[in-house]
C-alpha cells in the first residue's frame, strides 16, 4: 500500500505559542507535507523547519505587515476555500478559527484538529449591528463544520463546545511537551518569585496576576510578548516587583520554570501547555478552576485552583499556597501523561486507522 499524500493546514504562521508547538509535532509526523495557511511571516516563524513548504493564501499579499488584519476577517473563509487539495489523500487541519472551512474533495480524508471553536465568534458578546453580522456568520460556520470527516480536539472543554455548537463528535488527543527537556533542577532556587508564561493578550487575564502580586508585594516574572504588553505595563506601579522578560529562548525558559515557586495561570484555557511544562520541572501551578487547566492540574497535589477571575480570588489562592505542600516527583509524574511523544503516537495511530477505513 502506497503512503498517502498528506497536506497540513494551520490558521496563520506569524506568532509562537502552544498551538504552534502542536504544529511542530505534526510536522515531525508528516515532514513532507506542505502547510497551507492564511498569513505567513518568515520573520516571526524562525521556529519552522527550513525544508517545510509553506503555501499562503491570497491575503498574504494584501497584508504587507503579515498581521491578522481585522478588516480581512470576512475574507478568511473565501481565502481558505481557494486552496487546491485535489492532489492529496489526507488533509489535516489544526485550527482554532477556520480550519473546518476548507474545500476538500470527497475522495480525500479530511480531519480537523480543533484547539478551540472560534473564540471571537462564540465566546464574546457584541452589540448591534455587529451582533447581527456575527449571527449570520455563525450560520455559515456551522454548515462548514459538517465538512470534515472527523474532528479531533485537545480537551474535554473543547470537545463539549464542538458537540454543543457544531453537533459533532470529537476525539480527544491531548497535546504534549518535551518531557526530556523540561526537567527539575538539582539545585535549590536562589530567589523567590512566581512566573507567568503566556501571550500577552487580553483574554489571558494577566492583569489579575499583576494586581494580586503587587498587593501582596510578591515578585512576578512575566515571559511572553503580545498586543496587550503596553496596557499591562501601565498598571505596574513604580518600584514594583513585576518584571516583563519578553521573548526568550528555551534554555532561559527552562531555568525560570525550575527556579520559580509556582506558575500562575489566570486564564480560561482551552488546554494549555505551560502548566505541563512547569509540572515537568517539578513545579506546582496556581490555576483558574475552569477549562482545560482542570484536566492537567491535580488540585492540592500538583497545584491549587481559584474559582473566580478576580484579584481577590487569586490573592486568596496565593496566600493559601505553600510550596512545601507539593512534591516535585508527583508534579513530574503527572506531566509525563502529557508528553509530545504520547501525542504523536496517539495521533498517528488514529490517522492510520481512519485512512484504512476511508479506503
Amino acid at each position: 500500500m502506497n503512503k498517502p499524500k498528506v497536506a497540513l493546514f494551520y490558521d496563520w504562521l506569524n506568532q509562537w505559542g502552544g498551538a504552534e508547538k502542536v504544529l511542530l509535532d505534526l510536522i515531525k509526523l508528516y515532514p513532507k507535507a506542505p502547510i497551507f495557511t492564511i498569513i505567513y511571516d518568515p520573520k516571526k516563524t524562525d521556529w519552522l523547519p527550513k525544508k517545510v513548504k509553506i503555501i499562503p493564501s491570497f491575503l498574504n499579499k494584501l497584508s504587507p505587515s503579515k498581521k491578522n488584519n481585522i478588516l480581512h476577517t470576512p475574507l478568511y473563509s473565501t481565502a481558505v476555500r481557494n486552496f487546491d487539495f485535489s492532489k492529496f489523500d489526507i488533509v489535516i487541519s489544526t485550527s482554532s478559527t477556520i480550519g473546518h472551512h476548507l474545500s476538500v474533495p470527497s475522495k480525500t480524508l479530511f480531519i480537523c484538529y480543533l484547539h478551540n471553536v472560534n473564540r471571537h465568534i462564540y465566546q464574546q458578546k457584541y452589540s448591534w449591528p455587529l451582533s447581527y453580522l456575527i449571527s449570520k456568520y455563525k450560520q455559515k460556520d456551522k454548515i462548514y463544520a459538517q465538512k470534515p470527516n472527523y474532528f479531533f480536539c485537545n480537551s474535554k472543554t473543547v470537545q463539549k463546545r464542538i458537540a454543543d455548537i457544531y453537533k459533532r463528535k470529537a476525539k480527544i488527543i491531548y497535546p504534549g511537551i518535551d518531557t526530556s527537556f523540561f526537567i527539575p533542577s538539582k539545585t535549590k532556587p536562589k530567589e523567590k518569585y512566581f512566573l507567568i508564561v503566556s501571550r500577552l493578550v487580553k483574554y489571558k487575564r494577566i492583569d489579575i496576576a499583576i494586581k494580586a502580586c503587587q498587593k501582596l508585594n510578591f515578585k512576578l516574572k512575566i515571559v511572553g510578548v503580545g498586543r496587550d504588553c503596553k496596557t499591562l505595563k501601565k498598571i505596574v506601579k513604580p518600584n514594583s516587583n513585576i518584571e516583563f522578560i519578553g521573548k526568550i529562548d528555551d534554555k532561559k525558559l527552562l531555568n525560570l520554570y525550575q527556579n520559580c515557586q509556582a506558575l500562575i495561570c489566570p486564564q480560561l484555557e482551552d488546554f494549555g501547555l505551560t502548566p505541563i511544562e512547569a509540572q515537568a520541572c517539578g513545579k506546582p501551578v496556581i490555576a483558574y478552576n475552569k477549562g482545560g487547566l482542570t484536566e492537567t492540574v491535580i488540585n492540592n497535589k500538583t497545584g491549587i485552583f481559584f474559582n473566580h477571575q478576580t484579584v481577590k480570588s487569586l490573592i486568596l489562592a496565593i496566600k493559601k499556597f505553600n510550596p512545601k505542600n507539593f512534591s516535585k516527583d508527583i508534579c513530574r509524574k503527572n506531566s509525563q501523561n502529557f508528553s509530545s511523544q504520547n501525542f504523536m503516537l496517539n495521533f498517528k495511530k488514529e490517522i492510520d486507522l481512519l485512512w484504512q477505513n476511508h479506503q
